[in-house]
């Protein structure tokens, strides 16, 4: 299973810079997409991952779609609109998900997905984000006794 340290040298074709800020241009060398695609997909395969999440936007879906074809698994949108988050498809039921992301934001976080995915009857195992290459595990629940406990 390749390391998320690796991810770097897949990620760096990927990258633009104007010297102050850099992102992600996932459609300016489509091969190197792909194989990172085929990386993380192995990452997720690993954990039993059966939906890829992501938030809005070009190189969000890019990423996601590239992971969830090597996977040959569903892709699926999360949208924020007015403080609240829905999906942009149904997920099988109790599907095990993960939400890979170039980035996150103060305002995109796994936090709240992993909140939906619990209401809904899923379960977020794990996000992955480019910037930096990292693997972030969800905090475990807390279930309460019977007793309140």
């Amino acid at each position: 299973m390749p390391e998320l340290a690796d991810l770097s040298a897949l990620t760096a074709p990927l990258i633009r810079t104007d010297g102050a800020e850099r992102w992600f241009d996932l459609g300016r060398d489509p091969l190197a997409s792909i194989r990172l695609g085929d990386a993380l997909a192995a990452i997720l395969r690993a954990r039993a991952v059966t939906a890829v999440l992501h938030w809005e936007g070009e190189e969000e879906a890019v990423l996601a779609h590239v992971v969830a074809a090597a996977m040959r698994t569903p892709r699926v949108t999360v949208v924020q609109e007015r403080g609240l988050l829905f999906t942009s498809a149904d997920l099988p039921d109790s599907s095990t998900v993960a939400l890979v992301a170039t980035r996150f934001t103060s305002t995109r976080t796994p936090t709240p997905v992993a909140a939906m995915m619990r209401e809904r009857g899923h379960r977020l195992d794990c996000s992955i984000t480019l910037h930096p290459p990292r693997l972030h595990l969800p905090a475990p629940q807390h279930r309460s006794t019977p007793d309140g406990h």
